[in-house]
């Protein structure tokens, strides 16, 4: 079984299109369908409209319909997977359209590649958008456009995939949260703003619980869908607000890729090594343009600000993710 897991917070505009969509993907016949529909913590509760509009589209598949009241993608997706039957997982974000093929496709590369435990698709934008001269640029933050430049194991040009259309293996995804899957991008547990509920991230750290259990994290270019990103987010200051939200990620991210490369039971003082290194290389590729002059610079500055506030707790996080690592490898014989 294959367990569509869609979710949603006050996406009440968005989601009769993605809906929609999925009532028009091509099912194999080997292959049973379910839709999880997951209402992260809206204002007023979706479950009823989406149930409602899958009636109307006539009930396809069956459809499991659950409100999480805690805060945060990280919770509404754990909820989403504990609830779900299938032995694959097919990640859906609500503004998302599959392309009629993308269960078939998908479905058929897990099956012929039982190593990979992630696979990642490819976010279009429709053709009738306007898009801002940066888009081409920035277009991965927004979950759109190649993850790798063949088809296959994203390494060495990435480590992860985006959410967006990603799929996971069950199988891989259950040995991770065995093994004690930390889910520090959970923010709901140390802030309940906004911005820290929204801050991404959730996406890779999932590809490198899995990739800790040994299995590969893949891209295939031909599973496509459109991503219907609000026109109203092609603004410069989304885009300011996008970049800040992708260095803070992409420092906890960075724990990952470290503890990847260690083989020690535990460390001390690691963000002071951290914050050396992020020293040294800034000088070590210096170049005199405006880019690293200006937003590389900045980008430097913000990290490091952030590893200061940090310090303790992100040694904490390392261990943390080192013991499950270490707990990984042992459990699954690697």
């Amino acid at each position: 079984m294959i367990s569509l897991i869609l979710c949603s917070h006050n996406g009440q505009e968005r989601i009769f299109s993605t809906i929609l969509s999925l009532s028009k993907l091509k099912l194999s016949a080997f292959t049973k369908v379910e839709l999880v529909f997951v209402d992260s913590n809206s204002s007023q509760s979706m479950v009823s409209l989406v149930n409602d509009i899958w009636q109307q589209l006539g009930n396809l598949f069956p459809l499991v319909s659950i409100r999480e009241t805690k805060p945060g993608k990280v919770a509404a997706l754990r909820l989403g997977f504990e609830q779900a039957s299938g032995d694959y997982f097919l990640i859906v974000d609500d503004d998302n359209e599959l392309q009629f093929d993308y269960l078939e496709q998908g479905y058929d590369y897990l099956q012929k590649n039982p190593n990979v435990g992630v696979l990642g698709g490819q976010g279009i934008i429709p053709e009738e958008y306007e898009l801002p001269d940066w888009f081409e640029t920035y277009s991965y933050h927004f979950a759109c456009g190649p993850q790798n430049i063949q088809d296959g194991d994203v390494r060495p040009l990435r480590n992860v995939v985006y959410g967006a259309g990603m799929w996971v293996r069950k199988e891989a995804y259950l040995k991770a949260l065995k093994n004690g899957l930390p889910f520090i991008f959970d923010f709901h547990a140390s802030d309940q703003s906004e911005k820290a509920l929204n801050n991404g991230g959730e996406d890779g750290e999932l590809c490198w619980a899995i990739r800790f259990q040994g299995y590969e994290i893949h891209y295939l270019s031909t599973l496509v869908f459109f991503h219907r990103i609000a026109e109203s987010k092609f603004t410069d200051t989304y885009l300011k607000w996008i970049q800040e939200r992708t260095n803070n990620s992409t420092l906890l991210g960075t724990i990952y890729y470290r503890v990847d490369k260690l083989n020690v039971p535990r460390v001390k003082h690691f963000w002071l090594k951290e914050l050396v290194f992020i020293v040294l290389n800034y000088f070590k590729n210096f170049r005199f343009n405006f880019s690293y002059l200006t937003l590389e610079l900045k980008r430097n500055f913000i990290n490091i600000f952030l590893l200061l506030k940090m310090r303790s707790e992100y040694d904490q996080k390392i261990n943390l993710i080192l013991n499950f690592k270490n707990l990984s490898i042992k459990s699954n014989g690697i």
